[in-house]
């Protein structure tokens, strides 16, 4: 058997096993299968054994929470102490570095964090929805500012639950209480490694001003490693991200920032809440893949996108999540918060059994396998500290797996059904994606392409519209329009050939210069679509190409008195 890598992207080395005596049909088969294959843990597979996270397991065998995190040990041992001091040193001045810039803003914010009751802190990152969720979940809290005391002693934490199940909204509710039960606790792995906060490690991580007296008088065994409140904050996130997709990449943001606000507030350190992230998805996972859980994952999706919550006239402008690039940076920093990668790079993607399910609703005309795919393209890279986990639950990148694919390592199709609503009516893809394989654009949706993108094995459009929304998002191979409409609201450049078929729609939106660059040969029938006509010039270029065979059937779109011309190497807009 035969081991070669293949580089995916910027951020996913893939290795490829491949058999010599297969087809190459059969080796890309082979490959692809190998790729998205789930690995076994010591303890099993998480989704199977989350239940056995309970304090009489205490092995990295029997206890799927540890042995989940145990690559921790590599680090520091409760015995020997520090087996990695620049490591572990690196991630506490972090934490002090990140505090020394903390703002006002954040002063409070963490505060809030801390005191609140775990899943009421993720409310949040439903941005616009918040309100009417907090009216019609039943959501309470005791906090909603920073104490008027500047440091209040022996404050207590929120007493009042979260949000209640006989709410209009007790389905969501009851699901992420499903999440937050005893196997999604954090008490066997923090027990087991023991590991100081880092406020008692270094006199540079000054505890959250208004939690100063609260944490100086916590007890012997309150620990640092991994952080229960991120941990809580992945299971609520994902959670409602589940229910609510259309706030699928906020939520999740949000769910990071509550591991941030951890660190801002001196009570945790980067890797706890690398470990409070990785711990939260595999939980969330596992009670999504529960045959117990099916029917409230379904209520859940059905109150999300009722009048109590969609159309709720609670409904506002409010977003503290709406800067997307803003929420892309904070979310991949957090994932590794740039410590240095002391392991292996390079390693193959790992996607754990079961973690499709947490793209099920927001990628929901993907197959499992698919959505498999999408996870394994858009990981992290290996060697970071922590996140080599057996499994792969700590490199999965779910805020770029829910923008699509990050690679196309063969031909992809994506189905759409645009009767279906929601996102099988309409999405975007906005990762930049590379590999050899081929995108197919089946069904009646809409799928946008926004990223600059730099796959070879080209694209084929075979009904619905598919929508190029970067110069560079059909990739560098052909592109071939058979049924359907390829629209292109920017300039486009076609690294090689175009085909259209009789019953394709080409859809251009006209600007000073041309809107669609052909490097190859054009073959071209079926219509033409032009929109956006002001100021146009006689003899302007719409469509350049190295040669052309045949014309567009029909034009629409000119105005009175316009027409196109055909030369050599381009289509032209003429008066008269």
């Amino acid at each position: 058997m035969k081991r070669m890598k293949q580089r995916l992207g910027a951020t996913l080395a893939t290795a490829l096993v491949l058999l010599p005596l297969m087809t190459p049909v059969a080796q890309a088969k082979a490959s692809v299968d190998d790729l998205i294959a789930p690995h076994r843990a010591s303890y099993g597979y998480y989704v199977d054994t989350y239940k056995n996270n309970v304090k009489t397991n205490t092995t990295p065998s029997t206890n799927p929470a540890y042995g989940l995190l145990n690559n921790f040990s590599q680090y520091w041992s409760p015995v020997k102490g520090q087996l990695n001091p620049s490591l572990l040193n690196e991630n506490t001045a972090i934490a002090a570095r990140i505090i020394q810039q903390r703002t006002a803003a954040e002063v409070k914010r963490s505060y809030l964090t801390d005191r609140r009751s775990l899943s009421y802190s993720i409310i949040s990152g439903l941005g616009p929805f918040e309100a009417a969720f907090i009216q019609n979940a039943g959501a309470k809290t005791d906090f909603t500012d920073v104490p008027a005391v500047p440091d209040p002693a022996n404050e207590p934490y929120s007493k009042v639950p979260w949000a209640t199940t006989d709410s209009k909204l007790g389905a969501m509710v009851q699901l992420v209480n499903a999440t937050r039960g005893s196997f999604g606790g954090t008490g066997v792995p923090k027990n087991t490694f023991q590991y100081q906060r880092p406020y008692r490690l270094s006199p540079d991580v000054l505890p959250n001003p208004y939690l100063n007296n609260v944490m100086r008088a916590a007890k012997k065994g309150d620990y640092d490693f991994p952080s229960g409140h991120t941990t809580a904050g992945f299971e609520t996130g994902e959670m409602l991200a589940y229910a609510f997709p259309e706030r699928f990449q906020q939520l999740v943001t949000r769910s990071s920032e509550m591991g941030y606000d951890r660190i801002l507030a001196g009570r945790h350190s980067p890797l706890a809440t690398m470990g409070g992230r990785m711990f939260g998805t595999a939980v969330t996972a596992s009670v999504l893949n529960d045959p117990a859980n099916q029917s409230l994952m379904k209520q859940a999706y059905a109150e999300a996108h009722s009048s109590n919550l969609q159309t709720s006239p609670l409904v506002n402008a409010h977003d503290d999540y709406s800067n997307y690039r803003e929420n892309q940076k904070n979310y991949r920093y957090r994932m590794t918060y740039n410590l240095p990668q002391i392991g292996t790079k390079g390693l193959a993607p790992r996607v754990p059994k079961g973690a499709e399910v947490l793209l099920a609703t927001r990628l929901p005309y993907l197959s499992n396998d698919q959505r498999r795919m999408a996870l394994a393209t858009t990981e992290i890279q290996s060697g970071y500290p922590l996140l080599d986990d057996a499994e792969g639950w700590g490199r999965l990148d779910l805020f770029s797996a829910a923008n699509g694919y990050g690679a196309l390592p063969s031909t992809t199709k994506v189905n759409m059904d645009a009767t279906k609503g929601g996102f099988n009516a309409k999405d975007v893809w906005r990762n930049n994606m590379t590999g050899t394989g081929k995108l197919v654009k089946q069904g009646t949706g809409d799928l946008a392409l926004n990223g600059n993108n730099q796959f070879t094995g080209g694209v084929q459009v075979d009904g619905g519209n598919l929508t190029l929304n970067n110069a560079n998002a059909a990739g560098k191979g052909d592109v071939k329009l058979t049924d359907g409409t390829l629209s292109a609201p920017v300039t486009v450049k076609l690294q090689r050939g175009y085909q259209q078929a009789q019953r394709g729609t080409l859809a251009l939106t006209t600007t000073k210069t041309t809107a669609l660059k052909i490097h190859g040969k054009a073959k071209l029938a079926g219509t033409l679509r032009l929109t956006n006509l002001a100021g146009l010039k006689n003899h302007q270029s719409l469509i350049t190409f190295g040669s052309h065979q045949g014309k567009f059937s029909h034009v629409y779109g000119l105005p009175k008195g316009w027409h196109v011309t055909y030369t050599a190497h381009k289509l032209e807009l003429v008066r008269g």
